[in-house]
């Protein structure tokens, strides 16, 4: 068989061995990296076992596994962009920098602090010297999130927890890697003769230089995207020819691609929520956590495959040394979390983490496949000597397989002991309650599908009563905790408020609002969350508020209408404030239902007719200004009123038209004219009416 052939054989068998793993993971609730790490480990010792007594065609694949025709360094390139791409996708901006300073001590100090002190206790313990130590330290000092969100995700803990340990993840390759490069030129004798000062400087520029690069594309794929008419596939397109030639990019101008390709990510998960319908959205996502999932089973699965090499020829003594490293890795952790963390909340720059946090990130640390790979490359590159590179890719691939088989199996069971996955008291007031609708639901909806399908009451009855005891007892398990103070509950409903506040804004992307009106109420509802978070109904108050001040272009384009007759700032930032008030009130209006619909079962009415009075403050504030707006300029918010529900109309037309056509009630000739004509008019309807002249044809301009 030729190679190309070999290579999708061995491609196809991986791809439906993973699926059976993933699929054993979730029924038999092991994380998935321990799945894949043990199958890995097994199909790498079965494969050298049988070599030379299989056929000659399925020897041939069995070597393409076990030494496959592309050199480490190609692992990093093929699978890491994609895998760090989709987690930034997964992030919330505004969250990451709460807690940016601890992430930043995670990922970028503690490597640094792992290296260090891995580097001297193994230099002091083992034949080698201390910078072929250091090299091992900062090999194994990146950690692998997979396994450790997985479980996090299946005991339900506290989203805080899970955000610390993604954003150590994220940024800590990059940290690693750049230690990595500069420690192997200084072991392998290059002619520029790298130093630790150099290096450590050259880390800071990769970090800084990646960050810049990878912000400014993200933002502006974000604003591609919005030329695509949200068209679904393309948009997918689009992203995905993004991630690699980032990080080659970044690469080649020797910065972090690493970084760059993180922050491209974060920056369109922020954008792009506004620039895409969230159905889009979503589909999005899950393309990218399709593509991510196979990307890190793929990796996972060739890099285990050839542990058995790496580890062959390991001895007690490396056994013992094996040990000294997995203690001083997880003292290093120690020292990092329960040292150096607590400054970041002394000097102000943190939220305080607790004990129980500390505890799970230390002993969440696992490592996986970027370690893997790292250790291959070392093993491979024949400008390192033949001992210090075999050291080091032995250790580095028995750790690996310690913190999945020991971190990762007992993580869990350290979560619950600290009773991290508890519900604190206000969550079990609200489950309590939601549980209890729930239960009411039920009964109408199991009654109501009875009727429907002409089955009797005896049956009925007893499906409703089995129901009602499953219930039951989960709700019996939530006891009913002592009564929580209004001044608590307030700040959780006003907690709530604002984060469907966030979520409706996105409805009113796709053009009807100018994306930078979506991204200054989003940033805004972000901060009614913190607010309240921090301050109860004041800080909710307070930032709520801060929107509807005049802004600066506002008063200065008046101004400059006012007495030199220039009216290109009034117009403009007239239609920005004009569709920020609109939004802002139609998402009022919409959040009073939602507290009339959905939070009043669970809150109370007294609590949620609290609410209610905030929301009409707030609409009521949102309607003085749009009617002084009136007064002032009554001729140009008319045609801003007609303008915005033109194009409100037109949108509603083009998404029944999809409708009819995805039903195929439609031919794709007619479709496509209709679509023409619609598209026309709605790029007629973007353009901003002329400020004196307000019901003539505008000339240019748009949202």
């Amino acid at each position: 068989m030729t190679l190309e052939t070999d290579i999708l054989l061995a491609f196809g068998g991986l791809l439906a061995l993973i699926a059976v793993l993933q699929a054993l993971s979730a029924h038999l609730t092991v994380p998935e990296s321990s799945m894949l790490s043990a199958a890995g480990v097994l199909c790498g010792v079965l494969f050298a076992v049988l070599s030379g007594h299989v056929p000659q065609g399925a020897e041939s694949v069995i070597k393409t596994l076990l030494d496959p025709p592309l050199p480490a360094e190609a692992y990093l390139s093929i699978f890491l962009p994609p895998l760090l791409f989709q987690a930034a996708l997964t992030i919330d901006q505004h969250d990451m920098q709460r807690d940016a300073a601890p992430i930043l001590l995670l990922a970028v100090v503690a490597v640094v602090v792992a290296t260090a002190m891995i580097g001297v206790v193994l230099a002091l313990s083992s034949p080698y010297g201390l910078v072929t130590c250091l090299l091992l330290g900062a090999v194994v000092a990146t950690t692998d999130p997979a396994a450790v969100i997985a479980v996090f995700r299946q005991v339900g803990a506290p989203p805080r927890l899970t955000r610390l340990v993604e954003g150590e993840s994220l940024l800590n390759d990059a940290a690693a890697i750049a230690i990595v490069t500069v420690l192997v030129a200084m072991l392998s004798g290059g002619a520029t003769h790298p130093s630790l000062l150099r290096g450590a400087g050259h880390l800071v520029w990769t970090l800084a230089g990646g960050m810049v690069i990878g912000a400014f594309a993200g933002r502006v794929l974000a604003e591609l995207l919005t030329m695509l008419r949200g068209l679904s596939l393309a948009e997918g397109a689009l992203t995905l020819a993004l991630p690699y030639p980032l990080y080659l990019g970044g690469n080649a101008l020797h910065v972090s691609g690493v970084v760059a390709v993180v922050c491209a990510g974060v920056a369109l998960a922020s954008r792009g929520r506004t620039r895409l319908s969230p159905r889009n959205w979503r589909h999005l996502q899950l393309i990218w956590e399709q593509v991510a999932a196979l990307a890190g089973a793929l990796v996972f699965m060739l890099a285990m495959i050839r542990a058995p090499t790496m580890l062959a020829g390991i001895s007690w003594r490396d056994a013992g040394l094996l040990l000294i490293l997995a203690l001083t890795a997880l003292a290093a952790r120690f020292v990092v979390l329960f040292l150096l963390l607590p400054l970041l909340s002394w000097l102000r720059l943190s939220a305080p983490v607790s004990a129980a946090y500390k505890t799970v990130i230390a002993w969440g640390g696992l490592r996986g496949a970027v370690t893997l790979v790292l250790a291959l490359s070392i093993e491979q590159s024949s400008e390192l000597p033949a001992g210090p590179r075999h050291f080091v890719a032995m250790l580095a691939t028995g750790f690996v397989l310690v913190t999945l088989f020991i971190n990762g199996t007992t993580l869990r069971a350290v979560i619950r002991r600290l009773q991290l996955d508890r519900l604190s008291p206000q969550e079990q007031v609200i489950q309590r309650q939601i549980l209890m609708m729930s239960m009411a639901d039920a009964d109408d909806s199991l009654a109501s599908i009875a009727k429907a399908l002409n089955i009797s009451s005896l049956v009925t009855e007893s499906v409703g009563q089995e129901f009602r005891q499953r219930m039951g007892q989960i709700v019996e398990d939530l006891r009913q905790p002592a009564p929580l103070p209004d001044q608590v509950m307030l700040g959780i409903a006003l907690v709530t408020l604002a984060g469907r506040e966030r979520d409706l804004i996105s409805e009113y992307g796709n053009g009807l609002i100018s994306t930078g009106n979506l991204d200054l109420l989003r940033h805004n509802a972000s901060m009614m969350v913190d607010g309240a978070r921090d301050e109860g109904r004041l800080g909710y108050i307070r930032a709520a508020r801060r929107i509807m001040d005049d802004q600066n272009s506002y008063r200065v384009g008046l101004w400059l209408h006012t007495h030199l007759n220039w009216d290109w700032l009034l117009t403009h930032s007239l239609v920005d404030r004009f569709e920020l008030l609109i939004c802002r009130r139609a998402v009022i209006a919409r959040l009073m239902r939602y507290v009339d619909d959905v939070l009043k079962p669970i809150m109370g009415e007294r609590m949620c007719a609290i609410m209610t009075r905030i929301l009409q403050r707030r609409s009521d504030r949102a309607s003085e200004i749009l009617n002084d707006l009136r007064s002032r300029f009554g001729a140009y918010t008319a045609a801003l009123e007609r303008r915005l529900l033109t194009l409100y109309v037109l949108r509603r037309e083009l998404r029944e038209l999809d409708a009819i056509f995805e039903e195929q009630a439609m031919s794709r000739e007619v479709y496509q004219r209709l679509r023409g004509g619609i598209e026309l008019s709605w790029s007629r309807a973007l353009r901003r009416p002329d400020l004196r002249h307000p019901f003539s044809e505008p000339e240019s301009g748009s949202p």
